[in-house]
């Protein structure tokens, strides 16, 4: 997959922002601790590693140290670190929740016995990653991701990036959700869209600013027909969209437009 360089940018943005160094020496520890995961967290630039207190340390972690919780008292905690050994790169509902409940960022090491992925870091006060050419991350870097990210910034904000939008700023909540949650009970955007302001309009209301919500893929044939995916009309009847294993793009509305099974549009909740 070809990378933007607008998202590499990034990248060194986060290391950066986090500690080379740091994150260094939260890989060196995820591949010592491999197949149980490994936990720690970076305060004052320094990774901190700290013993896995879990029962099921092959699939989970817990940490339960003082210096933890002397960083948390002071705010010094920058990041909590930990990894998925023969696991995902991307974050369960549970890492979603917790790193929620922190509110700091989070970051995974995905390992096998043969190779150690990139560092990848969510959540906090982290900065935001370019609209446009990110790569597929679910929870992360996915379609609902996207539609946040658009609404946090705004007119301003989106006309950094070239892209025109008519909202100003506005804070959207996050959704815990596991990859395929539209085949288990969770209706990520059925469940939710009306609690966070938006009210349904006709295809032909369409207009910048507004949504669209579709059923793709294998949503198609489950019988509660989830609509699983979603993107944003923006200036130039072009739509914003993140697709899995495509990078986000800007794309003319077209086919996507006719195709959605329902139109959305924000109003401030009452």
């Amino acid at each position: 997959m070809r990378k933007n360089p607008s998202v590499i940018e990034y990248q060194a943005t986060i290391t950066s922002y986090l500690g080379a160094a740091a994150l260094a020496a939260a890989q060196a520890d995820a591949r010592a601790k491999f197949p149980e995961e490994s936990c720690g967290f970076i305060t004052d630039g320094v990774y901190v590693v700290c013993e896995n207190k879990s029962k099921t340390p092959l699939t989970d972690f817990e940490i339960t140290d003082p210096r933890y919780d002397a960083a948390v008292l002071t705010g010094r905690v920058k990041a909590i670190i930990h990894s998925h050994p023969n696991g995902p790169i991307f974050p369960s509902a549970h890492d979603m929740t917790q790193q929620l409940a922190t509110n700091v960022p989070w970051a995974i090491i995905s390992l096998n016995e043969n190779v150690i992925s990139k560092t990848v870091v969510w959540g906090g006060n982290i900065p935001t990653a370019p609209i446009l050419g990110r790569p597929f991350l679910h929870g992360i870097f996915d379609c609902y991701s996207l539609i946040r990210d658009v609404f946090a910034l705004g007119t301003e904000g989106m006309k950094a990036q070239g892209i025109g939008w008519p909202l100003p700023p506005i804070e959207l909540a996050q959704f815990p959700r596991d990859d395929s949650w539209w085949k288990s009970e969770q209706d990520l955007y059925g469940d939710n869209f009306k609690g966070q302001g938006f009210k349904i309009i006709q295809r032909n209301e369409a207009r910048p600013g507004d949504a669209f919500l579709i059923a793709v893929g294998d949503s198609r044939g489950n019988p509660h027909k989830r609509l699983n995916h979603a993107g944003l009309l923006v200036d130039t009847n072009m739509l914003l969209h993140h697709l899995p294993a495509r990078n986000s793009r800007r794309e003319p509305a077209g086919i996507w437009a006719r195709s959605a099974d329902i139109w959305v549009r924000y109003e401030a909740p009452k």
